[in-house]
């Protein structure tokens, strides 16, 4: 069922881009999750309300999605979700984890199960938000999930690549132990619909959208302020989803999508 986090609102008013249909079918959606740890809430108020999907890797189950058995760019929870039906297990929550190119390809370090398939991407001087300072690498190893800015993730590339299981590259850094990155602008009016990974402990960590249009500086304070974020790393911006909060939303297209699945069988039976 649907959980509300410990600052989350009594309620919050449903966006109008909704049909009744499809706010109906997110309620059933919401109701019929039963995964051991998995919570969706959301936080906030007016124009500043965070959705998000929070986890525990000692008992959630949480992988990369880039291509599919056929090869080809899965791209959707749609098509996500139907080759998971395949293997019998079903999506709970997933966002897309990160920039990518017009072919869909990562345009940063990339693993998927522990294989390197895009490299570390240690430019610097370039134009766009994955290239704002710092920016960074989340990764999933050994029941933790860990924020490191790209340097960090240079330096310690040998000591690291074995334990790592899967990892996103994206930029800029959000927070840095709670401390929103000073290059954000109290007040910008740079707003678009934002969405990122943020770390809660060294195995508890959420995945995140704002509902609305949001400045950096806004979306980090939220997630520090609302989530008890420790470290967050924004994914991407305007095009970006929070599923299944966005199940009235079709036609997008990710290059990598993080989620969070279930078994739909009992093992052995």
């Amino acid at each position: 069922m649907l959980k509300k986090g410990p600052n989350a609102p009594a309620y919050v008013k449903p966006v109008s881009r909704f049909s009744l249909s499809a706010m109906i079918g997110l309620l059933i959606a919401l109701m019929a999750l039963s995964t051991p740890a998995a919570t969706l809430a959301s936080y906030g108020q007016d124009d500043q309300v965070i959705e998000a999907c929070l986890l525990n890797l000692t008992e959630d189950t949480v992988r990369m999605f880039w291509r599919g058995p056929d090869g080809s760019v899965l791209g959707s929870f749609d098509r996500l979700s139907a080759n998971l039906t395949a293997q019998d297990e079903k999506l709970i929550c997933a966002t897309n984890a990160g920039i990518y190119g017009t072919d869909l390809r990562p345009i940063g370090l990339y693993i998927e199960a522990g294989k390197v398939l895009r490299k570390l991407n240690t430019r610097k001087e370039a134009y766009g938000n994955f290239y704002m300072q710092p920016n960074g690498v989340f990764l999933l190893a050994d029941d933790q999930a860990v924020i490191l800015t790209t340097d960090e993730m240079a330096n310690e590339w040998e000591s690291r690549l074995p334990f790592v299981r899967y990892a996103t590259q994206s930029g800029p850094i959000l927070l840095r132990s709670g401390q929103i990155n000073p290059l954000f602008t109290q007040g910008s009016d740079n707003r678009v619909v934002r969405n990122a990974a943020c770390t809660l402990t060294a195995d508890k960590f959420a995945l995140v959208k704002s509902r609305f249009p949001i400045n950096f500086y806004d979306f980090a304070r939220q997630l520090r302020d609302k989530l008890s974020c420790r470290d967050a790393l924004f994914l991407d911006g305007s095009i970006s989803q929070l599923y299944p909060f966005d199940l009235g939303i079709r036609g997008q297209h990710f290059g990598v999508i993080i989620g969070a699945t279930a078994l739909t069988t009992v093992p052995g039976r």
